[in-house]
């Protein structure tokens, strides 16, 4: 039985990963429910198209119910999960070519997601346009280590801990790759008059 790799799950995560080593397909459609939002979200963000997040979150399951059985528990069962998605996305972005606004993950439905509210005035519409391209542009030109790292906090809204298990690197690493990547950001929206 699978109790020894699973002692630091939670008891309802280590629930799922026994019931679904026992091959129990209930316990693991339920993972999949539980998930599922999770997953896609995660790589929708890194590859900004729909069919591509489904497609990921489907090979991440399959991944995830191969690999049950040799899962450590060295971290939580959502953590690992979102871990294999990022590794999908990354893998899948690097296969195809796209613009910089797709790899952002920024747009939804081909329409750009906007960075910041906008007034009803036809002016500050395409002020607010502009804008949201230079932030777009400004964030897709930062180094890949810290570009992950602010699509996983600022917009998957994950904690510094969450990150660390994700990526692999300690916590300490996440917050200066952070604060690095905000400063770089920062100095670049000064420098474009965006501040």
């Amino acid at each position: 039985m699978a109790e020894n790799n699973v002692y630091y799950l939670r008891n309802d995560d280590r629930d799922y990963v026994n019931r679904i080593i026992d091959g129990e397909e209930r316990a693991f459609n339920e993972l999949v429910n539980k998930y599922y939002g999770n997953v896609y979200n995660l790589a929708y963000r890194m590859l900004n198209n729909a069919d591509d997040a489904k497609e990921i979150a489907q090979d991440a399951f399959v991944k995830i119910h191969k690999s049950l059985p040799n899962f450590r528990g060295n971290a939580s069962l959502k953590t690992w999960i979102m871990r294999i998605t990022l590794r999908l996305s990354l893998n899948k972005r690097r296969d195809r070519s796209r613009s910089a606004w797709e790899r952002l993950g920024l747009n939804r439905d081909g329409k750009p997601k906007l960075l910041f509210s906008r007034s009803q005035s036809p002016e500050a519409k395409l002020i607010s346009d502009e804008i949201d391209n230079q932030v777009r542009n400004l964030i897709d030109g930062l180094p890949e280590d810290m570009r992950q790292i602010i699509i996983l906090n600022s917009f998957e809204d994950l904690s510094y801990d969450e990150i660390g298990q994700i990526l692999k690197i300690p916590i300490g690493t996440v917050s200066s790759r952070l604060y690095s990547a905000r400063k770089l950001l920062s100095a670049q929206l000064k420098k474009a008059n965006i501040l």
